[in-house]
């Protein structure tokens, strides 16, 4: 299933061009990002990052309704990101909220025993941030194409990891593995555009980058080299964004369907009872 959603997420990609308008924002979303990180504008690329994060349920919902109508237009799209935008981004508010509290109601009776925190507090935010992903993962899609409602969906998303756990797991590894694919030709085809540059520090052992500031591997990249590992990323982003999304959304249609469900095999008696083999 996973072989046939993926290859349905690449034939959707080909046919179907609206679908890059989602991995175009993302890309150029890390590009920004990137490129006033690099500037120094670190408090403007955070503001920015969580607007663009806010704004991404818009997108989102425009490829899933691309992919649910078979619409190349982008008029379907946008009117599918429109009218599923709140219903994604309230899903995701109310995952988030739920997490950060757990996270704190996890953290303070560990401080009253112990009378300090045991390990750092990011730690227990991504040990309790990580089941909550795991498990909740699924409800954009069900919000899409279930037409689910907010609470709805997220249980619906629940209720299909919990139904389906092997294929699930066989589904994130999948995508870390396309993520880490991506970031590995990433790293690659940007280390090949700056090696005359890096090529001074092969011999050097590693405290010489351990102290290198923000400035100084700037400059010791150059703006040339910036702007190569900037225009990577955008490209690594808008084709990794495009397939992942759409995988997930051909993935979620063909585990959720009733279809895809083994039939049970049986009778009714005469008195209309069922009676399984």
């Amino acid at each position: 299933m996973i072989r046939d959603a993926l290859g349905e997420a690449l034939l959707r990609m080909r046919d179907t061009p609206s679908l890059w308008i989602t991995g175009l924002y993302l890309g150029a979303l890390f590009a920004g990002d990137l490129l006033l990180e690099v500037q120094g504008n670190s408090v403007l690329a955070a503001r920015i990052g969580f607007l663009g994060l806010c704004a991404l349920p818009f997108f989102i919902g425009g490829s899933y309704g691309a992919i649910q109508d078979a619409g190349t237009g982008i008029r379907g799209y946008l009117g599918a990101g429109s009218r599923y935008f709140f219903r994604i981004l309230l899903a995701g508010a109310v995952i988030v909220s739920a997490a950060l509290l757990t996270t704190f109601l996890v953290m303070v009776p560990e401080a009253l025993i112990w009378g300090s925190l045991q390990g750092p507090a990011s730690l227990t935010l991504v040990g309790v941030s990580v089941p909550f992903a795991v498990f909740t993962y699924f409800c954009d899609t069900a919000a899409v194409f279930e037409d689910r409602k907010v609470l709805d969906s997220i249980r619906r998303s629940v209720e299909f990891v919990l139904g389906n756990p092997r294929g699930a797991l066989a589904f994130y590894l999948v995508n870390l593995g396309i993520g880490l694919l991506a970031l590995f030709l990433s790293v690659a085809l940007w280390s090949a555009a700056i090696a005359d540059r890096l090529e001074p520090f092969v011999g050097a052992n590693q405290t010489a980058f351990q102290n290198l500031t923000a400035g100084q591997l700037v400059d010791l990249i150059g703006i040339p080299g910036v702007r190569a590992g900037v225009a990577i990323g955008f490209f690594a982003v808008m084709i990794g964004g495009t397939l992942l999304v759409s995988f997930k959304a051909c993935y979620f249609r063909r585990a959720a369907s009733p279809s895809a469900v083994t039939p049970e095999v049986g009778e009714f008696d005469d008195k209309g009872r069922w009676y399984r083999y």
